[in-house]
């Protein structure tokens, strides 16, 4: 029985969180425009992580976090993450 509860409350946490994530593209729809790898860097770009930190954190190289960022920065329109974090300091 305790098994079938702890399942139960995995798919709770799903829903709730398609559905915060949801929340989150009524007010910034460009974020749909991001792939599932950029979405965690995103997340870790509103920290204060530097670049090295990210890479290590998500278990990626750093130019690979440098790749997203340029990737993530495009689709969002904005030039740095000076202006990312201006843009995007609701979400800190």
């Amino acid at each position: 029985m305790g098994e079938n509860c702890d399942v139960m409350k995995y798919f709770d946490y799903v829903k709730l969180a398609k559905k915060e994530f949801q929340a989150l593209l009524d007010v910034h729809p460009e974020l749909s425009a991001l792939s599932a790898k950029e979405l965690e860097v995103f997340e870790l770009l509103l920290t204060d992580k530097t670049m090295v930190m990210i890479a290590e954190e998500l278990f990626i190289s750093l130019s690979a976090v440098h790749f997203h960022c340029k990737n993530i920065y495009k689709k969002l329109n904005v030039s740095n993450r000076r202006q990312f974090l201006i843009t995007y300091k609701d979400l800190c």
